[in-house]
């Protein structure tokens, strides 16, 4: 660890206060408003597939059901690609164990559809349950359907948007601190980006490294790696381990490394936090940050 200033200003004046200010104070989320949806890409997605919704909603609490399916998709064969999305999947090819062995239904789009295929695709919609709940009317309106559906897909993206989160929250420091005093900044940085827009060299432990934020305040290139861990796991060890190697290798008179990393997990992994913390100039988290130290170290070119 390395001692700067606003370490004194925060009352800590060792390396063991360091690393206590830095576990006692981990986010325990760094969940934002937007994290639940992504509302812009749900009735973006939902609107493309408006008009077939709209025609399939004329099966609502019909009888005689799948002859009527039948019928709509040879007048109307662009709602056959929407049915596999009214049960919540994506894709046109779904694949079926049945007892007399594997069915593949496709629903891709085309221009028209023979019997043969007619017969399969209605086979599946009433075998789904799809064809059931519509005619019931448990399904009032199938474009109001479709955007609950999204959104529950749209779920499964949480986990990318949590791993995205840590690097989005840093970046408005990182941004506010550049354009302040002047300093550039790249996000996903690999070595030749880093090259090509600082003229500077950087050495890596791999062809595709990209760091999360590359700083060049002119005089210092300081190379950023963001990461949260909201809960424990094995993997924590071998994360800290892999970013003390990292300093190791780019760390220089002209290059600087930060690991800026958060969350309520590495209280499950002090020790090889700690060993990481110690052996590297800054790990620093969020509320350090807004402490001013990450500003300090690259100003000061620390």
């Amino acid at each position: 660890m390395k001692y700067i200033e606003k370490y004194k200003q925060m009352n800590i004046l060792s390396e063991n206060a360091a690393f206590e200010y830095l576990l006692s104070n981990l986010k325990d989320t760094i969940r934002t408003y937007d994290f639940f949806v992504a509302w812009g890409k749900v009735l973006g997605n939902v609107s493309q597939i408006e008009v077939s919704l709209n025609i399939l909603n004329s099966l609502i609490g019909k009888d005689n059901i799948t002859n009527r399916l039948k019928e709509l998709i040879k007048q109307y064969p662009e709602v056959v690609p929407v049915i596999p999305f009214l049960i919540a999947v994506r894709g046109t090819t779904i694949k079926i164990a049945d007892l007399g062995g594997d069915v593949t239904y496709s629903f891709s789009k085309m221009k028209s559809y023979t019997d043969e295929q007619i017969e399969n695709i209605v086979l599946f919609a009433e075998k789904s349950g799809l064809l059931q709940v519509i005619a019931d009317k448990c399904i009032k309106n199938l474009v109001d359907y479709a955007i609950g559906v999204e959104v529950g897909l749209d779920t499964n993206a949480r986990k990318n948007r949590s791993g995205t989160a840590m690097e989005n929250l840093t970046e408005v420091y990182v941004k506010a601190i550049c354009e302040k005093h002047g300093f550039k900044y790249l996000a996903q940085a690999t070595a030749a980006k880093i090259e090509q827009e600082f003229y500077k060299a950087v050495s890596t432990d791999k062809a595709d490294r990209h760091f999360d934020f590359a700083i060049d305040t002119g005089d210092m290139l300081y190379l950023m790696e963001v990461n949260y861990y909201g809960g424990g796991g094995s993997k924590l060890k071998s994360v800290a381990g892999e970013f003390s190697s990292l300093f190791s290798l780019v760390k220089n008179d002209k290059t600087g490394f930060i690991w800026v990393t958060d969350g309520e997990g590495w209280q499950t992994a002090k020790r090889p936090l700690s060993e990481t913390f110690n052996a590297t100039d800054y790990v620093i988290n969020i509320k350090m940050i807004e402490q001013g130290l990450l500003e300090e170290i690259v100003v000061k070119g620390l």
